[in-house]
C-alpha cells in the first residue's frame, strides 16, 4: 500500500510538472514546446526605429521598452518581446513557445506577447513577429519561417 501510495504521488507530481509547463520537464529542457497546443505559423522579425522619433516605434503597446532576442541571448532581456493579432485577446506578457526557434539557438526562447500591429489584424495564431536588434538581423532566415507556435495559457 505504501508503495502504491509514493506511485501515485509521483504520478501526480509528474502530472503537475507537465500541466503547469515547466521548463523542465522529467529531467530535460523541453525544446520541443511539449505542453499546449501548437499551431502552423509563420514567423517573422521586427526591429525598434530609433531614428523615427516615434516612442511606439520603440516600445510595446503598455509603453514598455522593446525586448530584443539579441538581447535576451546576451543576457540582457528577461524575455523576447512578440507581436500578434489583437483580436486573439491574448493577456498581456502571455508566454509562446516555437521549437524552431529553440532548436536553432539551442535554448529555451522565452517570447511574451506585448505587443501588436495593424497589420497582424485578422491574422490570428497563423503569424507572429518576434523583435530583433536591428534591421539587418530582421533578415535572417531563422525569425523569418515557417513554425508552430506554442500558446502557453
Amino acid at each position: 500500500l505504501y508503495e502504491q501510495k509514493v506511485t501515485n504521488m509521483e504520478l501526480i507530481f509528474k502530472l503537475i510538472v507537465y500541466f503547469t509547463c515547466c521548463e523542465l520537464i522529467f529531467g530535460h529542457i523541453d525544446l520541443q514546446c511539449s505542453c499546449g497546443i501548437g499551431y502552423n505559423s509563420t514567423l517573422s522579425a521586427y526591429f525598434p526605429d530609433y531614428q523615427s522619433g516615434v516612442l511606439r516605434d520603440v516600445t510595446d503597446m503598455k509603453g514598455k521598452k522593446l525586448r530584443t532576442l539579441q538581447d535576451y541571448l546576451d543576457g540582457r532581456a528577461d524575455y523576447v518581446t512578440g507581436a500578434m493579432d489583437r483580436h486573439l485577446n491574448l493577456t498581456y506578457g502571455t508566454s509562446v513557445c516555437i521549437p524552431e526557434l529553440n532548436q536553432h539557438f539551442r535554448r529555451p526562447i522565452d517570447i511574451q506577447v506585448r505587443d501588436t500591429d495593424p497589420e497582424l489584424d485578422g491574422l490570428g495564431l497563423s503569424r507572429i513577429d518576434i523583435c530583433v536588434r536591428t534591421e539587418a538581423d530582421s533578415y535572417d532566415h531563422s525569425v523569418n519561417t515557417r513554425i508552430r507556435v506554442v500558446v502557453q495559457r
